[in-house]
């Protein structure tokens, strides 16, 4: 599987760079970008649940002004046992006012790693500043047992100088049962690139979904609460230090305090 989820990583690398040659755009030198973070969380209570452990790394190219491409690998340690995730995908302007975002991901077989995640974002500029940005999103997710989801997102996202403000709201749909629920996400962003950025991201809604490990399986339906302050800093051109505090509560679940501390090197022409 390890072998299998390298290789599903390079191949998409490649298919999304051949797309981007074939795109007509005019080739630029190229801008790389590496990151390496660790995380760290703690849940509640902690001899059901115990701690977890994360190591991620990212790797960003830009062949194109308006082309970026990603490949991330990631180790997850838990109480259940150890994973690995890769993600390959790209950011893609079409059009003046028209951008998409697309990613694929595939875990090893675990408990709370996705099989496979499909992801897709379509983004419309609008204002005369193209600095109001709508999104329409797409995302399957099939799990290594039985359950699968449908999620359907719609938000918009303004731009106002240092100031991101966005707001986005998620119908997923689980199966087997057909089971819908709906939650939010709210982030407020503020800095400069370069520099630095702040942001501050709630989500709150439901999970829903079968209980199929039970003898006579039952429907899931827990509201849920999530909370996480991020901050990327520049030590000097090119350099810099990436971090995070989180909290995340489900209601008749966990309570969950995590924190993350990486380094990131932009690699300009």
């Amino acid at each position: 599987m390890r072998k299998r989820l390298i290789l599903i990583a390079v191949i998409m690398t490649c298919v999304v760079s051949s797309l981007a040659d074939t795109a007509g755009d005019e080739k630029d030198k190229q801008q790389k970008r590496l990151e390496a973070s660790l995380s760290y969380e703690s849940l509640s209570p902690n001899d059901v649940y115990g701690s977890w452990r994360n190591v991620f790394l990212s790797y960003y190219i830009s062949p194109h002004r308006k082309t970026t491409l990603f490949v991330q690998m990631g180790a997850f340690s838990r109480k259940t046992g150890s994973a690995l995730l890769g993600v390959a995908g790209a950011y893609k302007d079409w059009a003046d006012r028209f951008y998409t975002y697309t990613a694929l991901a595939a875990g090893t077989n675990s408990a709370y790693l996705p099989q496979f995640r499909f992801d897709n974002d379509f983004n419309v500029k609008f204002g005369s500043k193209k600095n109001i940005v709508g999104t329409l999103g797409i995302t399957y997710i099939n799990y290594h047992d039985v359950h699968a989801n449908l999620i359907l997102s719609f938000g918009c996202t303004a731009y106002l100088e240092r100031w991101i403000s966005t707001y986005r709201i998620f119908r997923n749909r689980s199966d087997p049962g057909n089971i819908t629920s709906y939650s939010h996400l709210v982030d407020v962003a503020y800095g400069q690139d370069g520099r630095q950025m702040t942001n501050v991201t709630l989500s709150f809604g439901r999970q829903a979904y079968l209980a199929t490990y039970l003898a006579r399986p039952e429907q899931v339906n827990q509201n849920s609460i999530y909370l996480v302050i991020r901050h990327r800093r520049w030590l000097r051109k090119g350099l810099g230090i990436i971090g995070d505090l989180s909290y995340f509560k489900l209601d008749e679940g966990y309570e969950k305090f995590g924190f993350t501390f990486g380094i990131f090197k932009e690699f300009s022409p």
